[in-house]
């Protein structure tokens, strides 16, 4: 019983967190105080029962997500919301059998990043969709034919005003250079809006993944099964 109490909790509240970031691209930093607190004494009273090796893991696994966090974080490649997601799932999560799900912060995040990887497909059939009914997504943008099938599976095309009232979502990835459009990638969150948008109705926007969504979902992965990767490579480990 206290064990499930223990697991609910922080799916619970990961969960709040998901929705807000699916939502808004938003989480408040009071979400991880409260996780934390919650957990805290489930956290220390298994803490009490761990062999020294599943301690170790656990201290690495704190670590990991403290400074890996930070440092993407700090670099831009993803925001202050995701650094505190992963920092706190850091402190929560429990080591499991399997050589990765030893780690659990290591193990959420390879689970959030496999989870994340439907989002190329996902962009890739909704632009195709849209060359199906013969919108003409690329007129008046320069791109060569690498760019262009880049574009397909990293960026959406929405209309100039979607973009201005949904700035959170989305990242602009066109610039108007010598009067001519050309599409921008870049990896990472943020937008500096230009002084002129480029003179069309849409626009290419590099949308934002919410990345705490995938954090929460790579946790409740660790959780029930623990590290997909595990189990992905287990077949080819015991050839």
């Amino acid at each position: 019983m206290l064990d499930a109490i223990g697991a609910l909790v922080p799916l619970a509240v990961l969960g709040y967190a998901a929705y807000s970031d699916f939502r808004t691209r938003e989480v408040d930093d009071a979400v991880w105080v409260v996780l934390c607190a919650a957990s805290a004494p489930f956290v220390a009273s298994k803490l009490i029962e761990m062999e020294k090796g599943a301690l170790v893991a656990y201290a690495l696994s704190a670590y990991l997500a403290f400074a890996a966090g930070f440092a993407l974080s700090a670099l831009g490649a993803w925001g202050w919301a995701d650094f505190l997601a992963l920092a706190c799932i850091g402190l929560v999560a429990l080591p499991r059998e399997g050589a990765l799900s030893l780690i659990p912060s290591l193990s959420t995040l390879i689970n959030a990043l496999l989870m994340s990887s439907v989002y190329p497909v996902l962009l890739f059939a909704e632009n195709v969709s849209r060359l199906a009914k013969g919108e003409r997504v690329f007129e008046g943008v320069e791109a060569s034919a690498p760019l262009r099938a880049l574009a397909l599976f990293t960026l959406r095309y929405v209309p100039v005003q979607e973009y201005l009232k949904r700035k959170s979502f989305y990242s602009l990835a066109e610039r108007v250079e010598g009067g001519k459009r050309r599409l921008v990638f870049k990896v990472g969150v943020g937008d500096e809006t230009p002084a002129a948008l480029p003179p069309a109705d849409r626009v290419w926007v590099s949308p934002h993944v919410p990345f705490v969504t995938m954090l929460a979902l790579g946790y409740a992965l660790h959780v029930t099964v623990g590290c997909l990767l595990d189990h992905l490579l287990a077949p080819l480990l015991l050839r």
